[in-house]
């Protein structure tokens, strides 16, 4: 990320425009109650599996590689089969998960207050029809995928919900991922050092680099708290 701070103006009061420091407060507080909820909490929590399977996915096109197929798991995990020819590029496929969900975080919180901030529900339905089509294929992913891609475009047929609530609506898919991803992070991080065979993607690259998977899972972590504080610095304005 670049080392310069955006803030994005919020008004701390005055109808549903832009997020109040009371709605950001309240919202951070349900989501993770709502995501250790069974069930509930794992359908929420697919929209952060949805974009780290998909970050794979498009690295491995970008590079040159091939995807096969796409799991969204109904205990919120998932897996995207690639292809690619070589260490470098198979170690940016496998890299591209915990980061990019940070970044893509980052990015929804960027755009709250901006006039393209709407683009993002023709975004999420765009990528859950493209996934849908070429690579997700077990019940739960579709299922998932479908009710996903309908309630982005409910919201686009809805323009004076987009335009009153769009800002809220980013917001709480914006933390869902950045939380969920910590989360995540965190998991990868306890496994990498029980069960270091079994840490996903750090595994993955552990093999590549020969350097520890404990290692890349700080790595992923930190980096994704990294993103978390400049997230953090975008609201300070609320503060």
């Amino acid at each position: 990320m670049v080392s310069i701070c955006y803030h994005i103006r919020l008004r701390k009061h005055g109808g549903f425009g832009m997020p109040t420091k009371m709605f950001l407060f309240i919202a951070i507080v349900l989501i993770i109650m709502v995501i250790r909820i069974k069930g509930i909490g794992i359908a929420f929590r697919s929209i952060n599996t949805l974009i780290h399977e998909l970050s794979h996915a498009f690295m491995a096109i970008v590079t040159g590689g091939k995807v096969t197929e796409i799991k969204l798991n109904d205990n919120a995990s998932g897996s995207c089969t690639t292809k690619s020819k070589g260490k470098l590029k198979t170690f940016l496929v496998s890299s591209a998960g915990y980061m990019s969900s940070a970044l893509f975080s980052y990015l929804l919180f960027y755009s709250l207050g901006k006039d393209w901030n709407e683009y993002f529900f023709y975004f999420f339905l765009t990528i859950s029809i493209f996934a849908l089509i070429f690579w997700i294929r077990n019940t739960y992913g579709i299922i998932w995928t479908l009710v996903f891609a309908s309630i982005n475009l409910s919201l686009i047929l809805l323009p004076n919900t987009i335009l009153s609530f769009s800002n809220h609506i980013l917001l709480v898919f914006g933390l869902l991922i950045a939380i969920d991803n910590l989360l995540a992070c965190f998991t990868l991080l306890y496994l990498s050092i029980t069960s270091p065979k079994k840490s996903g993607d750090a595994t993955n690259i552990a093999k590549i680099t020969k350097i520890p998977a404990f290692f890349w899972a700080i790595l992923f972590l930190a980096f994704s708290l990294y993103i978390a504080y400049k997230s953090y610095q975008l609201f300070l304005p609320l503060f």
